[in-house]
């Protein structure tokens, strides 16, 4: 009896999409890429699409924090609950939940993605309508290719990307056993789906800044980031510059504008973000591990590492509204991840909350940072140095801005994106992509001493750049279903 590939079978016979947020297009459910014989239908599947995003096993919680747990920003503190503890301790294998989880789902947003895709040309509508579904659908399906290659292959800049393997494409539904393709045919895929999808889309983010849908705007801010990764310095500059330059999104300015995007999640600076309710959050508890006030006191399983605290000023806006000093249940008293503060919202009492916020997938912040690095790898200095200083300007009450060139100005850069971005799933996809391994340092209360795991698997833990496991495991269930795909080497 043939097998089937679970990438090919998630979620073929149910597209869901209940999520009532999503009010400009119908909600129901489709039993098949067949119901999608109209507008409506394409709506209500394209709803589907967005539905994945949202899954606690993607950006409504755990692939967001794995990129921080598994790196060196956060440490564990004694008597932890060991949620997340493999991916914490590195010591998954390819049956490892978690791992296999965001396997499945980032396969289910790329299956429903692509099954919109196919139903478009037999529908009828408006040249606009189906051009602005297309875009949408082929973004987030080229966003979950690039999530997939990013975690379960080799970094495109330090492998050799034409012979590396790097994870399966799939653009149509189809009883297949696919081959990986390689990390360059892969990147080469992303980038085209992506600009197809700038192209087609119209709906430009301007009536509905901190959108919950895909923008042309988005497509760009995606584009620049991917072309950061493979070390593309003049693309991504051009992308990230055709954010910037647009009118509807600008940096939080003062202490207030950026403590409400990360309470209320909407802003200036919010290009797409994973759109939650009060109806359909439960589950999508983003900072729950951080910090996770349901209880009482706050119930950590994870606390900030001393560098990154250590790396904010008494100036900095942002200190306040990523940190809060708080008592935990463990006796401790120690400044928390509070990033995630549980939008009000979703909550009856807002001082009671599971830290559930809408994931900003992308920021202009970030898009200032992508330019910065990328002018500074090509000794662009006064370019790179005008970014980082219009940067911390809007961080940092009174400050004056710094001359720095060459290698200076990249550390610089550097040390100010693991700032802006810390806790937001960027560390380890920063650390690989650089090359750079990682030893953590236990945290140790000037009253209560170590409060952090001790031994070598967990606060004491140090990773090479050249370990095998910065390649996730390819996920056990789809080796037994696919004879035609490679494991990844050491698991």
């Amino acid at each position: 009896m043939k097998k089937l590939s679970i990438i090919l079978v998630v979620m073929l016979f149910m597209v869901s999409a209940c999520e009532d947020f999503l009010t400009k297009n119908p909600y129901d459910e489709v039993a098949t890429e067949l119901a999608i014989q109209n507008l409506d239908d394409a709506k209500v599947a394209l709803n589907g699409v967005y539905s994945g995003f949202k899954s606690a096993s993607y950006y409504g919680r755990n692939f967001v924090a794995y990129a921080d747990v598994q790196a060196d920003i956060v440490q564990s503190v004694i008597g932890y609950s060991n949620q997340l503890g493999e991916i914490y301790k590195w010591s998954y294998l390819s049956d490892n939940g978690g791992i296999t989880n965001a396997w499945d789902l980032m396969y289910t947003v790329i299956v429903r993605a692509s099954n919109v895709i196919d139903a478009l040309p037999n529908i009828e509508a408006t040249p606009e309508e189906l051009n602005q579904i297309e875009g949408e659908a082929r973004l987030a399906r080229a966003i979950a290719h690039f999530d997939l290659v990013k975690a379960f292959a080799k970094a495109y800049t330090q492998s050799n990307p034409s012979v590396d393997l790097g994870i399966p494409i799939i653009e149509t539904f189809a009883i297949a056993e696919p081959e990986r393709n390689t990390i360059q045919e892969v990147y080469d895929f992303i980038l085209a789906e992506a600009a197809t999808a700038a192209a087609l889309m119209t709906d430009n983010g301007a009536d509905d800044v901190a959108s919950v849908f895909l923008t042309p705007v988005a497509a760009e801010a995606f584009m620049a980031r991917v072309n950061l990764y493979m070390g593309e310095w003049d693309d991504a500059v051009s992308h990230a510059t055709n954010v910037i330059d647009n009118p509807n999104y600008f940096l939080a300015s003062d202490s207030a504008e950026y403590a409400n995007m990360f309470l209320n999640d909407v802003g200036s600076e919010v290009i797409y973000r994973v759109g939650l309710t009060k109806a359909d959050y439960n589950g999508r508890y983003i900072g729950y591990n951080y910090y996770n006030s349901s209880q009482g006191a706050p119930n950590s399983d994870y606390i900030p590492a001393q560098w990154i605290l250590d790396a904010f000023g008494a100036n900095d806006i942002r200190t306040d509204i990523v940190f809060r000093n708080m008592v935990t249940k463990f006796g401790f008293d120690w400044d928390l991840v509070w990033k995630y503060p549980g939008n009000p919202l979703f909550y009856d009492d807002p001082e009671v909350t599971t830290n559930s916020n809408m994931y900003k997938m992308f920021r202009m912040s970030e898009m200032y940072l992508i330019r910065a690095e990328a002018n500074a790898e090509q000794d662009n200095d006064a370019l790179a140095l005008q970014d980082y200083n219009d940067l911390r300007s809007n961080r940092i009450e009174g400050y004056i801005s710094e001359n720095l060139v060459g290698a200076a100005l990249k550390a610089a850069i550097w040390d100010e994106r693991q700032r802006e971005l810390c806790f937001e799933g960027h560390r380890l996809w920063d650390l690989k992509r650089k090359g750079l391994g990682f030893t953590r340092v236990p945290v140790v209360h000037p009253v209560y001493g170590t409060i952090t795991n001790p031994g070598p698997s967990q606060s004491e833990l140090s990773v090479t750049p050249s370990d095998n496991r910065w390649q996730w495991p390819i996920p056990d269930e789809e080796l037994k279903a696919n004879d035609n795909i490679t494991p990844n080497p050491g698991y």
